[in-house]
């Protein structure tokens, strides 16, 4: 996961694509804009007569560069143009080209890019693409580093709640723990370590118990009163759980608030 800083100070997280995601979504990008290139050729040909075209080299050449140019070159800047960084590569492989600041693209974004491919991605069949994106954080390659562009993974797998509950002995304790000064980053890695655990009973036990008292000695400076004595991995079901339930229960109350406030505003005198 990669930060954006918007031009409102606003920080997002914007996850880059891969390599290997972008090769592919470009892959098929390159192979719809070939078969379009042929089909323009065979139409050309239907069209004017294939033994004009034949026995007129000069047409020939100019039908063969205007129909490179119109597919390679106008189409791409077209597509990307209007449907703000998208291809129908991208959007198989759940893929987007944003700015650095996460804004969509314009046509400038999109003529330098597509320009800049000609060379990188036609010329030296993606050689150079992929040299720039194997030594760039974000996986760009040499159009995007001047266009001031990024791949963005759009397209997440769902992520199943966790619904552990609090541990039976540490109930009492929850209801009066002080768990506001919990870090959030310290919270999202007592997430991943109870979710490891979860999906993966059948682990080495003893790791997973070294991790979460670790984990537990950090996040004990955090919540007050000291907990009773109990096991690390129980301590931060505990206070995860009960995270959980208090958030929960804000946004319930806050539901309900809202609910109230609009019957309110839809009856007399309203």
């Amino acid at each position: 996961m990669r930060t954006v800083v918007t031009g409102e100070a606003v920080e997002l997280e914007l996850p880059a694509a891969s390599l290997f995601t972008r090769g592919g979504a470009l892959v098929i990008d390159v192979i719809l804009y070939a078969l379009t290139y042929v089909a323009f050729i065979f139409l050309f040909g239907l069209t004017s007569g294939a033994a004009a075209v034949a026995f007129d080299e000069a047409l020939l050449q100019a039908t063969v560069l205007a129909g490179a140019v119109l597919c390679f070159v106008v189409l791409p800047i077209g597509i990307e143009t209007l449907s703000r960084g998208r291809t129908v590569g991208r959007l198989i492989f759940g893929v987007r080209v944003v700015r650095d600041d996460g804004g969509s693209l314009r046509l400038r974004h999109s003529v330098i890019r597509v320009l800049i491919a000609v060379f990188e991605v036609y010329m030296t069949s993606g050689l150079v693409a992929v040299l720039c994106a194997l030594i760039n954080d974000k996986g760009k390659r040499l159009g995007d580093m001047v266009a001031g562009t990024y791949g963005i993974q759009v397209r997440q797998p769902k992520i199943r709640p966790m619904m552990l509950p609090v541990p039976q002995h540490l109930q009492s304790w929850t209801q009066i723990a002080d768990l506001g000064r919990v870090p959030d980053e310290l919270a999202l890695r007592i997430s991943r370590l109870l979710r490891s655990a979860e999906n993966d009973r059948a682990g080495n036990p003893m790791i997973m118990e070294q991790h979460a008292a670790g984990l537990a000695q950090e996040l004990r400076p955090y919540v007050s009163p000291p907990p009773p004595p109990s096991s690390a991995m129980d301590l931060l079901t505990a206070v995860m759980a009960e995270r959980r339930n208090r958030e929960y229960r804000r946004l319930r109350r806050q539901q309900e608030r809202q609910e109230a406030l609009e019957r309110r505003l839809h009856t007399v005198p309203y």
